[in-house]
């Protein structure tokens, strides 16, 4: 039945707030357009469109107070897992910092590795601020980079020398190889440096069972790339897709043998992304795990 030209309905109402642009209508019989059958016709389908948007409208609403709890879960334990990282190494300092201060310890050697430990417990509170910090701006589109030239690959090799004692503590071997030019990149370096320090810190946690981790520099299909290879147990299947999501962990509990805030690869990536590069995830054939930190290609200033 044709209703294009002049008919108006004789109701016509919203159908749901979650659907605005569409809307319930019924008219009336159009004089010689039809009969009382294709009335009945028209009205049952319209009771039929009329029950599908609220099933529809319904269903959305589930499904947003679904993802809602999951974001108040999900941000809930990452309190919770910021709370405990800045616990543990707080109460190791202050432990620590108390016995040198009061003189209790008389060996030189003991009081060496007491600070040692100082600092490397210090080292471990600056990447969890500067991970938060550095979410919060992201979050808030209020990150700024100061991109300029820069020899990704002298930068590299620096950064990972200043983690070589954490590496040797969790008996890694770490290498690196590739050219020794052709890797300066349009970068900001202290985003760059944490986007490494990162990758650096995720092979630590959860790959130090592989015993070595080796970094490639390589030019492959997509541009310049800087590929971490470990021999840990890998990342399941189930959770790759979601392994760069903000406060994703394959395993969240508090009680993790290697806690973390589920930021590190989610800050890492998106830097990357913001310079021109990118970061992605492969599985290592033989075992294990590849991260891809891919440089930008664009010409520097």
């Amino acid at each position: 039945m044709d209703t294009t030209g002049d008919v108006q309905p004789l109701v016509e109402v919203a159908a749901t707030p979650l659907a605005p642009h569409w809307s319930v209508a019924a008219f009336g019989p159009v004089p010689g357009a039809g009969t009382a059958r294709s009335f009945v016709l028209m009205g049952g389908l319209l009771v039929v469109i009329f029950v599908a948007s609220i099933v529809i409208g319904g269903s959305l609403l589930l499904w947003q107070a679904h993802a809602g709890r999951r974001d108040a879960a999900q941000k809930t334990t990452f309190v919770s897992n910021v709370s405990h990282e800045l616990k543990t190494p707080l109460t190791t300092i202050r432990m620590y910092a108390e016995l040198l201060a009061d003189g209790r310890v008389r060996e030189e050697e003991k009081r060496s590795d007491y600070l040692r430990v100082i600092i490397e417990q210090a080292q471990r509170l600056a990447r969890l601020v500067n991970n938060v910090l550095d979410f919060s701006r992201i979050e808030q589109n209020r990150k700024k980079y100061d991109i300029e030239p820069l020899d990704a690959r002298e930068a590299l090799v620096r950064i990972l020398e200043t983690q070589q004692p954490r590496f040797d503590e969790a008996g890694i071997r770490l290498s690196v190889t590739g050219p020794a030019e052709g890797f300066s990149a349009a970068l900001d370096r202290d985003a760059f440096e944490q986007a490494v320090l990162n990758l650096a810190d995720n092979a630590i946690k959860y790959a130090a069972e592989g015993k070595e981790l080796q970094v490639e520099l390589a030019s492959g299909a997509q541009g310049r790339e800087i590929r971490f290879l470990d021999r840990g147990p890998g990342v399941p299947a189930s959770h790759r897709g979601r392994l760069f999501q903000n406060f994703h962990r394959v395993d969240d509990s508090l009680t993790s043998r290697q806690p973390g805030t589920g930021l590190g690869l989610s800050i890492a990536r998106r830097m990357m992304r913001d310079m021109g590069g990118d970061i992605a995830f492969e599985p290592r054939p033989g075992g294990g795990s590849c991260f891809v930190l891919r440089l930008p290609e664009g010409r520097m200033s």
